[in-house]
This record gives C-alpha cells, structure tokens and sequence, in this order.
C-alpha cells in the first residue's frame, strides 16, 4: 500500500506535516454507507472522485473540531464528539507524505443529515459496493476496510 502510510495516532506531532485534514465515514441513519463523488469539474484536487465527508482542519482547530465543523457544512448533519470514532491517520504518496488525513467514523442514529452541500452524494448498501467504484481514492478505500475491520460497517 504504497500510496498511503498510516500514522501512528500516539505519535502524530502536528507541526511535522504541512497540512491536516479531517474526513468521516459516514454510515446513515438507514445503514448506508455516504461518501461523496466530487463534481467532474471540481477546480481543486482530485475531480470526480468518491471521498468522505471532511476538509482542513483550521488554525486553532483539533481534527475532531474540524470534521464536525465539515459534517455540518457539507452534509447539515449534528454530529458531537462522543459519537466520532477515530479510525486513524494516513499520508498519502501524492503529498510526498507531507499532509496527514485524520478519518474518523460516524453513524448518523439520529437522521440529522440534510444534504450534500459540496458534491454529489453516493450511498452504498455495502463496502464491498464502495469499494468496486471505480473512482474511490485509496485513503477512502482504506478507511472503508479498516471500519469493516473494526466492526462498524458490517453486512446487512
């Protein structure tokens, strides 16, 4: 998995990478994997990809902060911090490794989701569906496996 790099969680010192961001896995209310696919025309990195939920985190901002500021910006949605649970760190390749990505995994139990306000919204029934989009992006790919391993995405 050369294209990504977990980061051990106990040793992330935050001034060692450049940029931090922060993404969720979100599994709705009706046991739904949501991502969503950037638009094709997206200016910025990566167009017509599938991704989670998430962005920068901000200057003064935890990773924890920064996803429930995104989630309610992109997708409406009143998640709190006893209901994130952190799957973990990765850098990617394309970065030389330089921004680190802290994933956490929410399941939205109270139907609190609005819209999607950024891109497109795509549901998956199961991971195995995400995971055979052709345009998921490895860390997503990742993220998927590693709440499936942990038990938080299972089959129906």
């Amino acid at each position: 998995m050369d294209e990504i790099k977990i980061v051990d969680a106990s040793k992330i010192k935050m001034p060692s990478f450049k940029k931090h961001l922060a993404d969720c896995v979100i599994l709705t209310y009706d046991n739904r994997i949501l991502l969503q696919k950037r638009p094709d025309n997206w200016p910025y990195s990566f167009p017509g990809t599938v991704n989670p939920f998430g962005g920068h985190v901000e200057k003064g901002e935890t990773p924890l902060q920064a996803v429930i500021r995104e989630l309610a910006e992109e997708t409406g949605a009143k998640a709190s911090e006893q209901d994130l649970l952190f799957v973990g760190a990765v850098s990617e390749s394309f970065t030389n490794h330089t921004e680190l990505v802290h994933i956490y995994f929410w399941h939205d139990k109270e139907n609190t989701i609005t819209g999607c306000y950024e891109g497109e919204a795509i549901s998956f029934d199961t991971v195995e569906d995400a995971l055979a989009h052709p345009k998921i992006m490895p860390y997503a790919r990742w993220a998927l496996e590693e709440c499936q391993r942990k038990g938080w995405l299972v089959a129906p």
